[in-house]
């Protein structure tokens, strides 16, 4: 008797999993197969009801004004707000892009323009490092190349999330980044230090962490340079550059981290102006302008639903090839659902109302755009405009956290790529150093801050014939000091300085820091050197955090975000460990200080 009833248990139980099994799949899988369909812009049915109040509010006119952001700038005259004033009152655009350069006239701004517009405005800025890429005063973040070489992505979070912080105190809902363009040409001229790295899994992986941050406070972020913009040696500002791989090429390193941050959610994804022939055959077709590339690949085959927007109009690498306005009228036939930085809104305007009309563009196709674009200005909190408060704006942008952030990130991203015979970190402090400074003479904070640890003594050195200097000492500490006014600045060493490097003397401990671009290293010899850190700029950040490296004061852990050459690749870094000497750091990273009072 309790052998049946076991046995009937175990066949009631075997029923049971079939039911369950045949639930997950009738009723989950559909909805979870579904969801990957939705779009990232979509919050509940409380917003739908809001974009489709505001849908049909608007006439013919205002909904195509919708799709325009045009540039406004906050140092130039009563003229230029004049007309800012004009397309928002009578071409009813869509939002604005603020340049450069101060951030109460800003908000003042912000403050004017929203008040007038009949449906708020979206306001985006190009935050890649922060607002400070904008904004007079404010300090910056670390370039992408930087956080490319950490091996915590919470770092990278921590930034998206500080800079959804600043964006919010400024009024603006919309950074146009992260770039997510994969770097493997080291002479690309306009990306570059903006990638996180060579490795399309790095990149993903970063961006996504960044956009998280953003996301976290309500910010929007566009993936950008879709479908790449990492293997050229050209600059889209000021031609149309060609990309030259192969889909399956394309696929697998280029657009590779675009299908990633789709599948996390990604809001937006910026196109670029590029020759793309692996997905557009007409080599005079900018992928921007391309049915091709954006309405049958990026919203077919990659089934992206959020928002599509335009690189910059105004930029060469299309703006030469059609009119004003026309180029507008051309971008939003391609797929595109926002045309940033338009030269001439009222003839694009036009041109699109016209093509409805005549029954050349349907309806649906226009309330797509602008249904996209009402659901992002919804889930940033557009539905109720605020009134923003100019006063300490600079202060609230560079708060403690946002410093001790950077402060952070380049301790954590400091790369040891060479060190023979354990010669870092350096122990013995009774030897006799000396510190050689090469390029550029900005190395204050450097030689501070290894003068904190014992004797070193600054050799200033102006060709090789003067090593003779160096004969009386044990070790030998130089560093490459390059300019890191702008992230497009040359990494090159000159050829005096690496001649120098050469000629130190053979039987001296040498330690060699970067400070700029690891691209730095490409064609530099490293044979004579002992031990080789690299630091991706050169701020007092990054030279406090080389000198705790050399003597011991923190770990190094960051590894190569991007492959330099044949012997230098992307992964390589040489962990070491501190050895207990006193280091130096924001107060905040060692719990004290002022923390910041925003959430």
């Amino acid at each position: 008797m309790f052998l049946k009833k076991k046995k009937q248990a175990k066949l009631i139980y075997s029923g049971m999993k079939r039911v369950i099994a045949y639930v997950f799949l009738t009723i989950i899988l559909p909805i979870a197969s579904k969801a990957q369909h939705v779009s990232p812009l979509y919050k509940d049915s409380i917003q739908m009801k809001w974009v489709d109040e505001k849908y049909n509010s608007m006439s013919l006119e205002e909904k195509v004004g919708q799709l325009f952001i045009v540039a406004a700038y906050t140092n130039r005259d009563a003229v230029h707000e004049n007309d800012i004033q004009k397309l928002i009152e009578e071409e009813h655009i869509g939002g604005l892009i603020f340049m450069q350069d101060q951030a109460a006239h800003q908000i003042e701004l912000t403050n004017k323009f929203q008040s007038i517009s009949k449906i708020p405005l979206l306001i985006g800025m190009d935050a890649e490092w922060g607002l400070a890429m904008r904004l007079k005063g404010v300090e910056r973040f670390p370039w992408n190349m930087t956080l490319g070489a950490l091996r915590d992505n919470k770092l990278v979070y921590q930034v998206g999330k500080q800079i959804g912080i600043q964006a919010n105190r400024m009024g603006v809902q919309f950074n146009f980044s992260p770039s997510v363009d994969v770097n493997v040409n080291p002479n690309n001229p306009i990306i570059g230090n903006r990638s996180f790295g060579s490795n399309p899994d790095r990149v993903a992986e970063k961006g996504i962490a960044y956009m998280d941050g953003m996301r976290a406070q309500n910010v929007l972020s566009s993936a950008k340079h879709f479908p790449g913009h990492g293997n050229t040696d050209q600059d889209s500002h000021k031609v149309l550059p060609l990309i030259p791989d192969n889909k399956a090429d394309l696929e697998k390193y280029h657009i590779a981290p675009f299908k990633k941050m789709i599948d996390a959610g990604v809001q937006s994804i910026m196109v670029a102006h590029l020759n793309v022939p692996a997905l557009e055959p007409d080599p005079k077709m900018p992928s921007t302008l391309s049915k091709n590339i954006i309405t049958d690949y990026l919203k077919g085959e990659l089934q992206f639903k959020g928002i599509v927007i335009t690189d910059a109009l105004n930029m060469d690498g299309v703006a030469k090839m059609f009119p004003a306005g026309d180029v507008d009228y051309r971008a939003f036939v391609a797929g595109n659902d926002i045309l940033l930085f338009s030269q001439n809104v009222h003839v694009g305007k036009q041109k699109i109302i016209d093509a409805i009309n005549k029954g050349q563009i349907s309806e649906a196709r226009l309330e797509e755009s602008v249904k996209k674009i009402l659901m992002a200005k919804y889930i940033t909190g557009l539905n109720e405009v605020r009134t923003l408060n100019p006063t300490n704006v600079l202060e609230d942008l560079n708060s403690p956290t946002n410093l001790a952030l950077t402060t952070k990130i380049f301790e954590k991203a400091s790369t040891v790529v060479k060190n023979e015979h354990k010669l870092l970190p350096i122990k013995k402090l009774n030897q006799k150093i000396a510190f050689v400074p090469l390029e550029q003479t900005d190395y204050d904070q450097f030689l501070t801050h290894l003068q904190k640890y014992t004797n070193v003594e600054l050799v200033k050195i102006s060709n090789p014939n003067q090593i003779n200097l160096l004969n009386d000492y044990d070790v030998i500490i130089s560093g490459a000091f390059l300019s890191n006014e702008t992230v497009y600045k040359p990494y090159k060493l000159s050829d005096n300085s690496k001649a120098i490097l050469k000629a130190l003397p053979k039987d001296k401990k040498k330690i060699f820091s970067l400070f700029t671009s690891p691209y730095g290293l490409k064609d530099l010899d490293l044979s004579n050197l002992d031990a080789v850190t690299v630091h991706y700029q050169n701020t007092k950040d990054a030279q406090a955090a080389a000198a705790q490296v050399i003597f011991g004061a923190i770990d190094a852990d960051g590894t190569f975000p991007v492959d330099i050459n044949q012997n230098l690749k992307e992964g390589q870094g040489i962990v070491t460990k501190h050895i207990k000497r006193l280091g130096f750091t924001a107060p905040e990273n060692v719990n004290l200080g002022k923390k910041n009072s925003q959430k």
